[in-house]
């Protein structure tokens, strides 16, 4: 499970938009929404490039992308 919101303060947290995020991620900025929302899932490949696009550690890219907030 996705934690959508702690997913959304890093990408805050860099200064970057949802549209260029979702640019990187090869998808519409509505389905990033709806991914940090947790309508959809993340695939591994967008986790794994978002996570290097807002240099998460091993750690933060864990809690963001398989504990869904959970700690």
């Amino acid at each position: 499970m996705t934690d959508g919101a702690q997913i959304a303060y890093y990408i805050w947290n860099r200064d970057l938009k949802l549209s260029h995020v979702a640019k990187v991620l090869g998808i519409s900025t509505s389905t990033l929404k709806n991914k940090l929302s947790g309508r959809t899932d993340f695939k591994v490949s967008e986790a794994d490039t978002l996570s290097s696009l807002l240099g998460l550690t091993p750690a933060q890219r864990d809690l963001c992308f398989f504990c869904g907030g959970r700690r």
